[in-house]
């Protein structure tokens, strides 16, 4: 009889992907580790995976939830308020500069969709000339389904159907893409509960659409101002390897690693590699 202390090796080697997470949530609610590994997740095994038998192996363990979400929301909060009081200035200075970039709004606005469905407003500094809004989501409509089947490259992307319109971008967007200061008003909806510093990436309603099947488990959790395929899929993973990091998340979801999560976004940020 296998020792229960043991981790139970899953590899992926059928096109079943409902069936493989569903052996991953079986091997989990015995209390039993899994080690995972997928196609999927390759790219991502190399990074944060566990050598063996030739292959990288995604850890995965039975979660404790109760403590672990009240030691990460407590996080989220004094975090989030700490960062709205030290950056307040800055945020007013680079306010006021998107405001001179161009006519238009500070923020823009768009509801997205959270844990369980829920939907919120979002709000991130304008980087961009305004466009007619029917006119701007229609194009990025199309552009997220081309990505979904494969007709978009993610190389041309700066997050998973997105092709940036350089056009459009004023003077001040450019910088704040690059480091990603435009995502900083979004610690307003961490510290308001809507959203988690680490988590999967909030998307708009038309996207949910898409995230169908084992996908859907990202709703799980909340979506995060920074996440997994941020970090280590950006720019080079297609629609389902970065559905499967979010459902990895899920899984993976603790203090420690979301505090690795968010000591590499650092490092990806200052080196302007975190550009959306």
């Amino acid at each position: 009889m296998r020792n229960v202390a043991e981790p139970y090796f899953i590899e992926d080697d059928t096109s079943d992907d409902e069936l493989l997470w569903r052996n991953v949530d079986a091997v989990l609610s015995d209390g039993v580790a899994v080690r995972l590994q997928t196609p999927f997740l390759e790219n991502l095994g190399r990074s944060v995976g566990q050598f063996a038998d030739g292959k990288y192996w995604l850890a995965v363990r039975p979660s404790k939830l109760n403590r672990s979400h009240k030691l990460l929301r407590c996080t989220d909060v004094v975090v989030s308020s700490l960062a709205l009081l030290i950056l307040s200035p800055f945020l007013m200075v680079f306010a006021i500069l998107v405001k001179l970039s161009s006519p238009g709004p500070v923020f823009y606005r768009t509801i997205v969709v959270g844990k369980g469905g829920s939907q919120f407003l979002w709000r991130k500094f304008r980087s961009m000339k305004v466009v007619p809004e029917d006119q701007d989501v229609e194009s990025r409509r199309e552009k997220f389904r081309a990505y979904v089947e494969g007709r978009q490259a993610s190389e041309t992307s700066k997050g998973p159907g997105k092709i940036i319109d350089s056009s459009r971008v004023t003077s001040i967007g450019s910088f704040i893409r690059k480091y990603s200061i435009d995502e900083l008003p979004q610690l307003w909806n961490v510290f308001c509960g809507q959203m988690s510093l680490v988590g999967p990436r909030p998307c708009l309603p038309y996207e949910a659409e898409f995230f169908t099947g084992w996908r859907n488990k990202r709703f799980e959790v909340k979506p995060g101002l920074t996440g997994i395929w941020q970090v280590f899929g950006r720019g080079r993973a297609n629609f389902n390897e970065l559905a499967a990091m979010d459902v990895l998340y899920t899984y993976r979801r603790s203090f420690w690693f979301d505090l690795y999560v968010i000591v590499k976004t650092v490092g990806v940020v200052f080196t302007g590699k975190g550009a959306r």
